[in-house]
């Protein structure tokens, strides 16, 4: 019985850390690769993907597009932000970088765009999280 409780707790510990994550989206500006790392499974059934684009600044810096969509008619608060890596995936300028708020209303997109803090940054990755909980979804 103990036994149980220690898994069920562990169940729900890994549960609430799922679902607290929110969205990211990995996007490789030298291939063309972006794949969505769906990390909250209620964030997952609320927004989507709808397009990724990438290109280049004036100043020759990269930078990354990306579209999300609504999935429901309700208006939804969120925080994004675009955290960049170099070729061997280190984390360039962690700190700099905050979140953003974001307000998606119902079944609307909107685009999020970021730009490389210097010339070693080749990979993109979408953070995307809820700060506000649309009520009565779907």
């Amino acid at each position: 019985m103990k036994k149980l409780l220690i898994l069920a707790a562990m169940a729900i510990a890994a549960a609430g850390c799922v679902e607290t994550a929110g969205t990211r989206v990995s996007i490789d500006t030298d291939t063309g690769d972006a794949s969505v790392l769906e990390c909250s499974t209620r964030l997952a059934g609320r927004v989507r993907v709808a397009n990724v684009t990438y290109g280049q600044t004036a100043s020759g810096l990269r930078r990354a597009t990306v579209t999300i969509e609504s999935k429901i008619h309700r208006r939804q608060d969120l925080q994004a932000r675009m955290v960049w890596t170099d070729y061997e995936g280190t984390e360039l300028d962690p700190d700099g970088k905050p979140f953003r708020a974001i307000v998606l209303d119902g079944n609307d997109t909107t685009t999020f765009t970021g730009t490389a803090p210097n010339d070693r940054g080749v990979k993109a990755r979408l953070q995307l999280r809820e700060t506000d909980t649309a009520q009565g979804a779907d």
